[in-house]
């Protein structure tokens, strides 16, 4: 394995991890222990998709993206350093597409009509959903600024 590819796949098990954990923080505090969560209520999970995408989405293009830009400056990874506008406007753009992500869960609930889930089911829901966003948009952002190969 390539030194590139070593460090894709170390920073996108550390963002998986990372998501989940925000995102079962952010399900208590928005949720606290209701024994059951309205899924298409105000306030309910599925609305609750839409700021957890942008906010977890960013945040695993953002973070390992400037980690992997202080490495790029130090020479420790080969490659050139992206602007930090440009990896700004990258994270916003990966957290953005990553809304069709959350578009296509809300419709799977709503095609199964699930009106209501239990806590624990919401709850292991968001914390595999924040892992699947860190999952996809890491490798995504990390390959944009590293050298192929």
């Amino acid at each position: 394995m390539t030194a590139v590819a070593a460090h894709v796949r170390t920073s996108t098990l550390i963002s998986v991890i990372i998501s989940m954990a925000i995102s079962a923080a952010f399900f208590l505090l928005v949720f606290g222990q209701r024994p059951l969560i309205a899924v298409f209520a105000a306030g309910g999970l599925a609305l609750d998709f839409i700021p957890q995408t942008l906010a977890a989405g960013f945040m695993a293009a953002l973070m390992p993206s400037l980690q992997t830009r202080a490495k790029l400056l130090t020479g420790r990874m080969p490659g050139t350093p992206p602007a930090i506008a440009a990896i700004v406007k990258r994270a916003l753009a990966l957290a953005v597409a990553a809304l069709a992500l959350a578009a296509m869960i809300t419709a799977l609930l709503w095609i199964g009509k699930v009106e209501a889930m239990p806590w624990a089911s919401a709850l292991a829901l968001k914390i595999g959903y924040g892992g699947l966003l860190g999952l996809i948009i890491t490798p995504a952002a990390l390959r944009a600024i590293l050298p192929r190969g």
